[in-house]
């Protein structure tokens, strides 16, 4: 679709939430004018450190909602790691504003979302 898009530290988050913050995947269109902040997490397998990725992005939801309130924060989770790991999926899936796995339909759906959220 070409549409610019970013990575990187996000400009309140890093003023305001210093030791909270976290370099985020995608920011669409721009670092200076986010309007959907993307995350990406593809495991093919298991560890004790997803229930953290989870709790993490629970917390950057909270800190995007409080600084770029007009931001919609979507997650990309796939992979048999998250499928063996229902809870922490749970965790996960609630982190975020919307939730997209790397299927077709899926990725159907989320150009759907990108046409709305961006105007095009």
């Amino acid at each position: 679709m070409e549409i610019p898009f970013e990575e990187g530290d996000l400009i309140k988050l890093k003023q305001h939430a210093e030791f909270s913050k976290r370099k985020m995947d995608f920011i669409i269109p721009s670092i200076q004018n986010p309007k959907i902040i993307i995350e990406s997490s593809y495991l093919s397998t298991t560890s004790s450190g997803q229930g953290d990725k989870a709790k993490t992005e629970i917390s950057i939801n909270s800190l995007i909602k409080r600084y770029y309130p007009n931001t919609t924060f979507i997650g990309f989770v796939d992979g048999i790691g998250w499928y063996v790991r229902k809870n922490d999926l749970k965790r996960m899936i609630h982190a975020y504003d919307d939730v997209f796995t790397f299927h077709e339909d899926e990725l159907r759906r989320f150009e759907s979302l990108l046409i709305k959220v961006l105007h095009l």
